[in-house]
């Protein structure tokens, strides 16, 4: 037997189709935003990676030299892939003796994945720091 193209059968898988679709219109914009979490989420982790290594490297430079601007050239320069207009860069250091410390902290404002929430939550400040000791005294460049 044949079946027509008004069967009830048919008319079924099409009630079946388009329940899918419609299921799946409201369930879109959730993943959508669980998609976009995990890309903020990713961001934040690289950029806490990015401004840690970048505050090693700035203490390091902090050891070989007194110089601020030297240390915060590197700091800056060893920053992979952050934009530089939203890193912030402290140096603190007593005097330049042997033994002294050199503490460099770097805060990042990581900006929000989606351009209109943008606007509703501010961007996520990241922040790392070291510290290493002075071995030696000479004024190095």
């Amino acid at each position: 037997m044949l079946l027509s193209s008004t069967s009830p059968v048919r008319g079924l898988k099409r009630a079946e189709k388009a329940q899918a679709t419609a299921e799946f219109a409201l369930v879109l914009p959730l993943l959508l935003l669980v998609f976009l979490l995990f890309v903020q989420a990713v961001m934040v982790m690289r950029a806490q990676i990015a401004v840690t290594a970048a505050a090693r490297e700035g203490a390091r430079k902090g050891v070989e030299t007194g110089n601020p601007a030297l240390i915060e050239g590197a700091t800056v320069r060893s920053a992979a892939g952050l934009d530089g207009s939203r890193l912030r860069v402290a140096v603190e250091s007593g005097p330049r003796r042997r033994g002294e410390w050199v503490r460099v902290v770097v805060e990042y404002d990581v900006p929000v994945a989606v351009p209109v929430a943008g606007r509703f939550f501010p961007a996520i400040t990241v922040r790392g720091s070291a510290e290493m000791r002075i071995e030696n005294d000479r004024q190095g460049l």
